[in-house]
């Protein structure tokens, strides 16, 4: 059985990782055999999550994980699609995942700090939380300052965000998911970074704009539905 090591579930989404939460989304569409189990990410190759095991396999980075299904157990995620919708899939992955996600992190971290400890942290015992806490927040905000949206002013920031969401609704349109009836692994990206904006419990200007999109939000329901039959 393949064994994908991520977060686990919080702030009312199965992953409050949106990079957890696309390989799950890609595991359960892949129709493979898998389990989700709390990760370590001191333990991991690149000291982040999620890390994917198949036997003595250690596959970081949800990138190599889906190449990895598509190689190792034959996993056609895209197979449907033309080449210039490939292109255009990469395209959408590249904005959600290099720019979105950071605005994301920005609002969800740098933002409402305080938040982020009694939440994502709350099992760790009280004496080294604010130890631990301390330093993983100096390298979320050194990994926003050094892309540069950290940078901004907060009115920026939501504006940036915002113009990738609109850009999202648009592509979507009325479709089910962005290139049709069936998700694709582009649909995993866009999920994994748009569940945890709009059906997090974290309160912000930038979940309020995203739920603004109904497609968006008619979009997270429909994805779950679908993949996770919740």
């Amino acid at each position: 059985m393949l064994i994908l090591k991520s977060f686990e579930p919080a702030i009312n989404v199965r992953c409050p990782s949106a990079f957890g939460l696309k390989a799950d989304a890609l595991l359960a569409m892949s129709g493979l055999e898998y389990k989700v189990v709390p990760g370590d990410i001191r333990k991991s190759p690149m000291g982040k999550l999620p890390v994917l095991i198949d036997g003595k396999k250690i596959i970081a980075d949800t990138s190599l994980i889906q190449k990895y299904l598509e190689n190792a157990h034959g996993v056609d995620f895209d197979g449907a699609l033309t080449s210039e919708q490939r292109a255009t899939a990469k395209a959408i992955q590249r904005m959600v995942e290099n720019h979105l996600y950071f605005a994301m992190v920005h609002f969800r971290w740098i933002e409402n700090p305080e938040r982020v400890r009694d939440t994502l942290f709350k099992n760790i015992p009280s004496l080294p939380r604010k130890f631990i806490f301390k330093m993983v927040l100096k390298k979320v905000k050194q990994a926003n300052e050094g892309h540069g949206i950290s940078r901004h002013d907060l009115s920026d920031i939501l504006a940036f965000a915002m113009e990738d969401l609109e850009a999202l609704s648009v592509l979507l349109g009325a479709k089910p998911f962005m290139f049709g009836k069936k998700p694709t692994s582009v649909d995993a990206s866009v999920f994994g970074a748009l569940e945890n904006i709009i059906n997090s419990t974290e309160t912000s200007d930038l979940q309020d704009g995203a739920r603004g999109f109904e497609n968006l939000v008619e979009y997270c329901d429909r994805f779950r539905d679908e993949v996770f039959n919740d």
